[in-house]
């Protein structure tokens, strides 16, 4: 991965400590007069490409015949350059004196106003074109208006003359015709006016559409003016580097199962968008999720300063605090992202000790919050970003240009634990799933999946980043030839001395369509309470055992969680299988068994939430 050295971060912040001054090319005495040669442009060899920009290197081979001061032009660097961010290194055979970067004036850049002055003049005229073609039509409806008027003012002489026995015929017929003809003659000349003004509108339209794209400008470029000094004749090189916007990637995946063989491929893409004004051409390629940027000032830690305050005054609010405890740990992140992005050393201060106060918030609840709550609230906390690098084998090549490019990263295949997954309760259909390792030799950045079962598509969802050496779980689906009914098969009601005993009895029933057995991890629970003395809870028989799994059996069975490894042979009906268990509730007659309150279920929920990503990314392989 390319990455600033030191010395380059010093230079990079002293202007902005200085005032934000960036630095200069001057004439000097000591320098000899420049005379600039053709300009070099090198090849671009190293692109690291980061989540929303580039580091790209520029090999650039120097004039062998030249010795002493000189004065070396690279061009052109892209539009989308940073140009604070150029500088060189792994110089050979030169020293480098200075780096600075300038933007190259467009060469059309008078041509081009020319013709915007043209666009504009004819911009103009289209509108006083348009402002006329109104301006006509509004006169003709001044002239339909009195040509109605004059009809209304004739009906009711028409009718008197009628009544007197005095018509004239021929006189009316007159007015009548000059009336219509009129009319008629000043609604055509306002719909050729209307069609008129539709066309000279998009033609404006066209027009100031072009004038925009010209007034902006042709897109700007930028060269690089390195001044060295080489001691002697013979060849010599440098890279130069620079950072450019307008680049990314993204993870993609597909994974395929393989249950004839009980593999699973992982197919690693890196989905790539490349705008940033040149073409990278057989360059090799890394893909990271670091930042380009650093900070020269490491987090310094500020005093816990503490006050106390009368007990009758505080208020503690559980969920209140679970409220403050994530909100602190989003500031604290936050504040630490501001401090290593290369800001002046004051920025960086104000936001290492924003970090502090986060922090402060955090400790002082654990000063006074119960040891279970802290463990929910620690549980939240996610898990700190990785910064993962990929570093491709083979060089690429990526034109610069609007559609996203695909370019895979890693292939690997490997064994994997197939099983199916029932949870009646909240459905009847059996789950697919598989138990697999990371092996690869990289951290699996989180992203979209292509999920694929023997050579069947099944649909896209999404992983969370999966370290090396870790496990996880994968799911491909439901397999439409399991089935299962869940019925409760008895249900008694008691009272032993002040206490109502409830007892339950349930079945759960797999119809197997295929011809082969299939191993299904089925989940079911009873009720729970964190009192464990408001609720006395026992299982009863139970036709096959609960799982020995230590992990179940440490976190989940003291929830309420029944997991049962069930082999189900091929059948149905009457060759079903079928497994039986039974439990007893036992609570204080007086009181009566209902849902948790909201704030406690907003609780619940956020737990659920972080242990399932916990059981998705498993734990780490010994």
């Amino acid at each position: 991965m390319k990455t600033f050295p030191p010395t380059l971060i010093l230079i990079l912040l002293l202007p902005v400590l200085a005032g934000g001054q960036e630095p200069t090319l001057e004439a000097s005495p000591d320098r000899p007069e420049i005379v600039e040669d053709e300009p070099l442009t090198g090849a671009i060899t190293e692109v690291t490409l980061y989540q929303g920009n580039a580091l790209v290197s520029r090999h650039v081979d120097l004039p062998a015949g030249k010795s002493g001061p000189f004065e070396i032009v690279v061009s052109p660097l892209p539009t989308a350059t940073d140009p604070s961010s150029v500088f060189a290194d792994r110089a050979t055979g030169v020293e480098v004196r200075s780096v600075a970067c300038r933007s190259r004036p467009p060469a059309k850049a008078a041509e081009l106003a020319s013709e915007v002055n043209k666009l504009d003049l004819a911009i103009k005229d289209l509108e006083q074109k348009i402002s006329t073609s109104n301006n006509e039509i509004a006169l003709r409806r001044i002239r339909q208006d009195y040509l109605k008027s004059l009809g209304r003012f004739v009906a009711p002489a028409v009718n008197q003359e009628m009544a007197h026995g005095v018509l004239q015929a021929k006189e009316l017929e007159q007015i009548t015709q000059m009336h219509f003809k009129e009319y008629e003659t000043a609604s055509q000349e306002i719909m050729k006016l209307n069609f008129q003004i539709a066309d000279d509108q998009e033609k404006l339209s066209g027009l100031r559409i072009e004038r925009a794209k010209l007034a902006a400008g042709p897109p700007v470029t930028y060269d690089a003016i390195l001044y060295l000094e080489k001691l002697a004749d013979g060849p010599a090189s440098l890279e130069l580097n620079y950072l450019v916007r307008d680049c990314g990637w993204s993870p993609v995946y597909n994974v395929r199962g393989d249950t004839v063989n009980g593999e699973i491929e992982i197919e690693f893409n890196a989905l790539i968008h490349q705008v940033s004004g040149e073409d990278w051409k057989g360059a090799k390629l890394a893909l990271s999720t670091a930042s380009p940027t650093v900070s020269a000032y490491n987090p310094q830690l500020a005093p816990l300063y503490v006050r106390a305050t009368p007990a009758t005054q505080l208020q503690p609010v559980q969920q209140g605090n679970r409220a403050i405890y994530q909100q602190a740990q989003l500031d604290q992140k936050a504040a630490m992202k501001g401090q290593f992005r290369g800001q002046s050393f004051d920025e960086a201060a104000i936001a290492n000790f924003a970090a502090n106060e986060s922090a402060a918030s955090l400790q002082l609840i654990e000063l006074s919050e119960r040891m279970s709550e802290l463990r929910r609230m620690r549980e939240d906390i996610s898990e700190e970003e990785l910064s993962i690098e990929y570093s491709l084998e083979r060089p690429v090549t990526l034109v610069s240009r609007r559609d996203a490019q695909m370019v895979p990263v890693l292939q690997h295949r490997s064994k994997a634990a197939f099983h199916h997954v029932a949870v009646p309760v909240l459905t009847s259909s059996v789950f697919r799933e598989a138990e697999l390792t990371n092996y690869t030799e990289q951290d699996l950045l989180g992203g979209k999946v292509n999920v694929y079962l023997d050579s069947r598509f099944i649909g896209r969802t999404d992983i969370p980043t999966i370290a090396r050496g870790r496990n996880f779980t994968m799911g491909f689906g439901v397999d439409g030839q399991l089935r299962f009914r869940r019925s409760l098969i008895d249900r008694e009601e008691n009272v032993q001395g002040g206490n109502k005993l409830v007892e339950i009895a349930v079945e759960v029933v797999f119809d197997n369509y295929s011809d082969q057995a299939v191993d299904v991890r089925l989940r079911e629970r009873t009720p729970t309470m964190e009192d464990s003395t408001s609720l006395r809870v026992v299982l009863g028989s139970m036709s096959s055992e609960l799982s020995k799994d230590a992990e179940y059996q440490r976190f989940e069975k003291p929830k309420g969680i029944l997991l049962w490894n069930v082999p189900v042979k091929p059948g149905s009906g009457r060759d079903s299988t079928s497994l039986t268990y039974s439990y007893s509730l036992e609570f204080d007659k007086s009181l009566a068994l209902e849902d948790i309150s909201r704030e406690e279920k907003t609780r619940i929920r956020s737990e659920f939430i972080q242990q399932s990503k916990r059981a998705f990314k498993g734990k780490a392989k010994r």
